[in-house]
Formats: C-alpha cells, sequence, structure tokens
C-alpha cells in the first residue's frame, strides 16, 4: 500500500468520527496544556511581582503583614492593617532619609481602586497623562487606561466614589471627581486606578466639608444670647458632593491634620547610607511603624506561589496520566471495533505493516494536532499573564 493512499485512509476514517476525533484531541491537549499554563502564569507572575516591588524601595507602614502593607502599596489591595497617621509621614519627610511619597488606597469608584497620593508617585512608576492634564485642585483626578476606555471616559467628565456603607445614612456623601486626564497605559494596576491628591481622599474620608453661604433666609436661623446675636446653620444646609470652581473655597477641614489616615508611604533613599539608616530606625521594635522592603516580602510571596505550584503540578500529573489512560483505552477499543475493516484490507493486498502504519498515523495525527493546540494556548496563557494576574490580585 503506498504512503500516500495510508494518508488517505487515515483522514477519512477520522473523518467518519468527527466526535471521537475532536474529543481525543481536546482531552490530549488540555492534559498537555495545564502543567506548562500553570509553570508559565506562575513564572510570569513572579517576574511582574519582582518588577513592581523592586521599584518600590522601601515602605513604612502600620505593624502588621508585612505582605498585606506591600500588596496596598503595589497592587492597592483592600488593606485590614490600622492606619498610618500623618504626623508619621510628616516626622519621616524631617528626617531627610530619602524621597517621600503618600499613599492612602482605601476606598474604590465602581470597581476601580482610588488612591490618594502625590506627584511624585507618577515619577516613580513612570507615569504620563497621555491626555488632557494632571491634577490641579481638590476633586480633580487622572485615570488610567484601561478605565478610561472600558468605561469610555475622557478629560472633563466626572466619576464618583462609591459609599463604603450604602445603609449608613449619617454617613460621608460620595464625592464625585472631575477627569483632568488619562494616563497613557503601562500594563500595571495603575491602568485600573484612580488617582487624586491626599486632600480629596480625605474629603472621601469626611474630613473635610463644604457647605452652602449662609446668606440665604431658607438656610439660616437666628438666635440670640446674652452675648448679642449670632447664626447658626440649621439641617436644610447640605454637604457638597463635587468641587467646582465656584465652591472650592468652601472645603474646610475639622481636626488635628497629624490624625489624619494614610496607607504606608513609599521611600526612595538618597543613597545607601540613608537607607541604611531608615532600616535601622524603623527596625527598632519600639516604633510605631514597620519598615517593609518589598522585594523580600514579594519573594516571600513567591515562595508561597511555588508550593502550590508543585501541589497543583502533582495533581495537573496525576489527572494526565488517568486521561492518557484513558485516550489509550478509546484507541484500542476503537482498532477492536474495526478488525473487520482492518481484515478487508489485509485481503485486498495490505500487509500488517500498512494496516499498522494506517493506525499508527491516525494515532500520530491526533496526537500532533493536540499538540499545536496545547502550544497555542501556552503562547496566549503567556502573552496575557501578566494582564491576568494584576486583575486577579488586585
Amino acid at each position: 500500500m503506498r504512503s500516500s493512499s495510508i494518508v488517505y485512509l487515515s483522514w477519512k476514517a477520522l473523518r467518519y468520527r468527527p466526535l471521537r476525533s475532536l474529543l481525543l484531541i481536546g482531552t490530549i491537549a488540555l492534559t498537555l496544556y495545564f502543567p506548562r499554563a500553570l509553570q508559565e502564569f506562575i513564572n510570569r507572575s513572579e517576574e511582574v511581582l519582582s518588577a513592581r516591588a523592586r521599584s518600590t524601595p522601601l515602605l513604612i507602614g502600620p505593624r502588621g503583614s508585612s505582605i498585606d502593607l506591600t500588596l496596598n502599596a503595589l497592587y492597592f489591595t483592600s488593606q485590614e492593617l490600622p492606619a498610618l497617621r500623618y504626623s508619621s509621614y510628616e516626622a519621616l519627610s524631617q528626617k531627610n532619609y530619602g524621597k517621600t511619597i503618600p499613599i492612602y488606597s482605601r476606598f474604590l469608584a465602581g470597581q476601580s481602586p482610588l488612591v490618594g497620593t502625590s506627584l511624585a508617585y507618577f515619577k516613580l512608576r513612570g507615569l504620563t497623562v497621555s491626555t488632557g492634564r494632571t491634577m490641579t485642585r481638590l476633586g480633580d483626578c487622572v485615570i488610567g487606561a484601561n478605565l478610561a476606555q472600558n468605561e469610555n471616559l475622557q478629560p472633563g467628565d466626572t466619576i464618583t466614589s462609591s459609599p463604603e456603607n450604602i445603609f449608613d445614612l449619617a454617613g460621608v456623601y460620595p464625592l464625585r471627581m472631575r477627569i483632568t486626564g488619562i494616563l497613557a497605559p503601562n500594563r500595571t494596576p495603575d491602568d485600573d486606578a484612580i488617582f487624586v491628591d491626599l486632600k480629596s481622599a480625605w474629603i472621601i474620608e469626611g474630613l473635610a466639608h463644604g457647605h452652602e453661604e449662609l446668606s440665604r433666609s431658607e438656610t439660616l436661623e437666628l438666635q440670640r444670647d446674652s452675648k448679642g446675636e449670632f447664626l447658626r446653620a440649621n439641617a436644610s444646609v447640605i454637604e457638597f458632593n463635587e468641587v467646582t470652581d465656584t465652591n472650592v473655597g468652601d472645603f474646610h477641614f475639622h481636626g488635628d491634620r497629624g490624625n489624619y489616615p494614610l496607607s504606608s508611604v513609599i521611600l526612595v533613599p538618597h543613597n545607601q547610607k540613608q537607607r541604611a539608616l531608615a532600616l535601622a530606625h524603623y527596625g527598632d521594635p519600639v516604633t510605631a511603624e514597620q519598615i517593609v522592603i518589598p522585594a523580600v516580602a514579594v519573594e516571600q510571596l513567591a515562595k508561597t506561589l511555588f508550593a502550590t505550584q508543585r501541589l497543583a503540578f502533582t495533581a495537573f500529573t496525576l489527572l494526565g496520566i488517568a486521561a492518557l489512560a484513558l485516550a489509550l483505552m478509546v484507541f484500542l477499543l476503537s482498532f477492536r471495533l474495526r478488525e473487520r475493516e482492518m481484515l478487508t484490507y489485509s485481503k485486498i493486498g495490505a500487509t500488517g505493516r500498512a494496516v499498522a502504519c494506517l493506525q499508527g498515523l491516525e494515532v500520530l495525527v491526533i496526537i500532533a494536532a493536540a499538540t499545536i493546540l496545547a502550544q497555542a494556548g501556552i503562547v496566549l496563557t503567556r502573552s496575557a499573564a501578566q494582564d491576568i494576574f494584576t486583575r486577579l490580585i488586585s
């Protein structure tokens, strides 16, 4: 039997049972895909974690989990740690260990993290405004490229913060923020975030308020006491939920600013000496704050990921062996059911070797197709791993 005849008959046999062929290809492809895809995803995730951690030299924050503090500062995840007082940030700035960048990541606007920080953060992360301009006053914000694209937002539009508890009737009104700029994409969590200055974040916290002018008769009550006459605003005075050019001057802050909250402070030391001094100062357990080296915290997290990878790889390997055994059984049963067909080939002159080649070619085609499909999936996983990991961890 000629080679072309063997190829033709094998192809016809596979097409005659398309469902069986597709199921075998899919089963073998998934068996080959999952262990490699997991390995690629873990490796790429470690690279992403390490790269962002290396760009953040040191973190100062409240004592507690160093990993939680690192993930909040790097990926804006929710943080269960207590707040860092603003007075701690001022004290750190006065020590002149290096450049200090405050981070207050607690609130959301929809599903997007809302981050209060300074313009120095954009320089640290290499962020540039591609459309519009940066923040210039209270209530302004710049947003990431992904958020702008997904929500079809442009400079001049507004976006509103989400209340932490919709049933808290005495709580703070959500703040409607003016979008002044859109950041250029850089494939990091910054692409999905909203950035405001610290004062705007504190307005959302409820530490600053703006009120209507006390000149309208319907919002005033007169009350006289023994010392004279004074004005008292009644309950109809409303709290602004949007900062405009008209009312920006009416916003005022309450309480001691030193007690205002932050999530953490990024410290970029001037040199190795200042870095060592900062590590020595905040490494003292007597201090109320802790200092974290993000690269070290990420390394600890990566060890956990590797342990998970080994466990999942073992599970996928065992499942793969079982799936391949089932596929082999399907092949054997299929050939057993086709014994009369093979006998017919022998009667018309096909040798035993030709029949074996015919059966082997069918198996080879299915395995080759499954391998190509699995490899294509691995390539797609490798290219999408960074974005997937960023979304999962955020």
